[in-house]
């Protein structure tokens, strides 16, 4: 419980729980992936750069 703590921007957050982990990993796989079997490295990386991060951030500074 405490390890999910120091990778936490903020305590409040609630955002340690599997549940969590788990619906962000199929997101992931639906919406940027779109459920093809990804094979290239430098695709997955191209993808988490440019697509991925900003919707991030860009969700996370709207909820903050």
């Amino acid at each position: 419980k405490h390890w999910c703590k120091t990778f936490q921007l903020q305590y409040d957050t609630n955002m340690e729980t599997n549940n969590y982990i788990e619906s962000w990993y199929n997101q992931l796989k639906t919406t940027y992936l779109k459920r093809k079997p990804n094979r290239r490295l430098h695709r997955l990386i191209y993808i988490l750069v440019n697509d991925v991060e900003p919707e991030f951030i860009s969700n996370a500074n709207r909820v903050i």
